[in-house]
């Protein structure tokens, strides 16, 4: 495996689980994703859309490609079919960029942002999401309602690449 394997599986994982909580959220109530807890970004539905809407900002720093439908603006609350479509946009872009050789110390600018190499946004992109994706989490929980389990393990599970616990000897 390379390091650009590990990579794509790394940023594979970050928007498997954004997809996975996406469509949990999606079988809750309006009122749910309107729930919000002290110290998350804002609510549920709110904090899905910032999670997408920063990884096609980083997507656009990387490659200079604007999203197909463009970014999200500031005052307009996505859908959630919206943020799925979008978040298989961000994957299906990923994918294309990590095809080839990814040049992790290339500089990437972006707008009203410091410049930043090329492997430090995409670490970003992985980072960002895990961290908001707890977030949510820590919304759902705080609210009684037991969070789908993301972590690397159950994407593992999900495509393969993690068996079953082996019996102790």
């Amino acid at each position: 495996m390379s390091d650009n394997d590990a990579l794509r599986l790394a940023v594979r994982h970050s928007c498997w689980a954004n997809l996975e909580l996406i469509a949990f959220c999606a079988a809750l109530p309006a009122e749910q994703l309107a729930w919000t807890t002290p110290g998350s970004y804002g609510t549920i539905q709110q904090t899905l859309q910032h999670v997408v809407g920063a990884e096609q900002g980083y997507l656009f720093a990387l490659t200079g490609e604007m999203p197909p439908r463009g970014l999200f603006t500031p005052d307009t609350l996505a859908t959630l079919d919206e943020l799925t479509e979008r978040e298989h946009s961000v994957l299906k872009r990923c994918e294309r960029l990590l095809a080839g050789a990814f040049d992790a110390a290339r500089v990437t600018s972006r707008p009203n942002r410091p410049s930043a190499t090329a492997g430090i946004v995409i670490a970003q992109l992985v980072h960002h999401g895990s961290d908001h994706r707890a977030q949510v989490g820590t919304i759902l929980g705080a609210h009684g309602v037991q969070p789908p389990n993301l972590d690397v393990w159950a994407y593992g599970r999900s495509i393969g690449e993690v068996g079953e616990v082996a019996a102790a000897p």
